[in-house]
């Protein structure tokens, strides 16, 4: 054979196993996508704020469950920019912004006016109001932690942290500053009353020159993740990933020891036009990698009226509005249509393991909500249809918080990862579904459940008529 037809076979030889290797990534490429797009839920709990879990689906919406107002409890106070912490013993401190007797305008040196005061319950419900003798003989209640002289009244936002490499001595950790102090100041606590300040310069400073300008006065909701492994802050801004400016809106910002703070990542949360003054977020108790807030929403054109919208983030990533409607309107008491007076306090109450309680800041009320009951995905008398997308458990069950109507049902259908209903785990091998619980267990014929299935890839086949289906969660065992 010529040189030359030896050089023109090699060169093909090197061109067919060039497209071979070609093809063999392109092939390792789609398998990775292919897994990538595996969504592992075992030991989660997931909520239907939007279609996360969602391949395709007919007949089915994601619906807004308004909570019902109701008076609360004895003791529960009125004041501003209200935080509920659970302790983990099971009982709760409320913390507000409250105004003494000769309170003269907001002024944060001489003689401040506003005080921070603490009440206390063991069940979340009913209040008490303690005296810890910090200040005898003013003109504030004996309940009070901050008071004159203390530039930090105006919005003091605490937190129980729960780090695991937190110290004892500081596993109560707050923020708290406006402009006038120049910033937030960060502090700490062993006991969530008797509190110091980590050094004497603010750990985020007030900066209305930058971009967005770092606003500050407001409840800067503020809390340690352990999703993302550090501490979060959504902070009051005037900007959005929009950019669009003169909009109060709140952008994030996170830290690994609670001193140094990231650059702010401006958020897609405002509509246009629109004011949203506080996020309200905060890790989802039953799904600690949702946060879960009820923002307000400020119309200074209607006499800075004010309602408050339901919004979330996984794992910290943007913003997700299941509804761009209010969540909680003023209602009938003329009083609610005021200046800036519908904001619910941060923090959500475990009412029983079937309601859940939020608090209004300035009246004496408290919303109660289905316990997951945010959203719904919801199905009317024709009966709608869902497929998940690809999922992976490493074993264990399934559990729905569901309700049906008197004459509507759920049925599921476990399927491979192609799609094809898996042996004596069709819809025909369910009995249906109707009532109400908030941890249903499908089992099929034979009182077979999802727990008797190996782990792995699967899907869910999903049947819901006069239904709401709150969440899903998958169990480790």
């Amino acid at each position: 054979m010529k040189k030359r037809d030896l050089f023109t076979l090699g060169c093909a030889v090197a061109v067919m196993f060039s497209a071979a290797a070609a093809e063999t990534q392109k092939s390792l490429t789609a398998e990775k996508s292919k897994m990538d797009n595996v969504y592992d839920v075992t030991g989660k709990r997931e909520l239907f704020i939007d279609d996360f879990l969602i391949e395709s689906k007919r007949g089915v919406s994601i619906k807004q469950h308004t909570p019902v107002e109701l008076p609360s409890c004895s003791g529960k106070p009125d004041g501003h920019y209200t935080t509920i912490l659970r302790k983990p013993d099971g009982t709760y401190l409320c913390y507000y912004r409250g105004v003494d007797g000769v309170y003269k305008g907001r002024m944060y040196n001489n003689h401040p006016g506003e005080y921070v005061g603490v009440s206390t319950s063991r069940d979340g419900v009913k209040w008490e109001t303690p005296d810890f003798k910090l200040f005898p003989g003013e003109a504030v209640p004996g309940n009070t932690i901050f008071y004159k002289g203390n530039a930090i009244t105006h919005n003091f936002v605490p937190f129980y942290d729960t780090n695991p490499e937190c110290k004892a001595a500081e596993r109560y950790k707050a923020v708290a500053g406006v402009r006038e102090t120049k910033g937030l100041f960060a502090y700490y606590s062993a006991d969530g009353i008797n509190w110091k300040m980590y050094g004497n310069a603010p750990v985020i400073k007030y900066e209305p020159g930058k971009t967005g300008g770092h606003m500050l006065d407001s409840q800067n909701a503020v809390f340690y993740s352990a999703e993302e492994k550090c501490y979060v802050m959504y902070i009051r801004v005037w900007k959005t990933a929009d950019g669009l400016t003169k909009l109060r809106s709140f952008a994030k910002v996170v830290s690994k020891d609670f001193l140094n703070w990231s650059e702010p990542e401006f958020l897609k949360v405002n509509r246009k036009g629109e004011h949203i003054y506080v996020s309200g977020l905060l890790p989802y108790a039953r799904a600690p990698h949702y946060y879960a807030g009820a923002a307000t929403r400020y119309f200074g054109n209607r006499g800075s009226a004010t309602d408050v919208v339901l919004l979330f983030s996984r794992r910290g990533q943007g913003i997700i509005r299941p509804s761009y409607e209010a969540w909680v309107r003023p209602g009938l008491d003329p009083e609610r249509w005021l200046n800036r007076m519908n904001y619910l306090a941060l923090g959500i109450v475990q009412e029983t393991p079937e309601t859940m309680l939020l608090y209004h800041n300035r009246k004496k009320l408290m919303y109660r909500v289905r316990t997951d009951g945010f959203v719904s995905l919801n199905a009317g008398i024709t009966t709608g249809r869902v497929t998940t997308r690809v999922l992976f458990r490493r074993g264990g069950n399934v559990e729905f918080n569901v309700a049906t109507s008197a004459g509507g049902g759920f049925r599921v259908e476990v399927c491979d990862e192609n799609g094809k209903a898996v042996p004596g785990y069709r819809f025909t091998d369910m009995k249906e579904f109707f009532g109400d619980k908030i941890a249903f267990t499908p089992q099929w014929k034979g009182g077979k459940t999802l727990a008797d299935l190996p782990g792995g890839k699967f899907r869910l086949n999903l049947h819901l008529k006069e239904c709401d289906l709150y969440s899903v969660a998958f169990t480790e065992k």
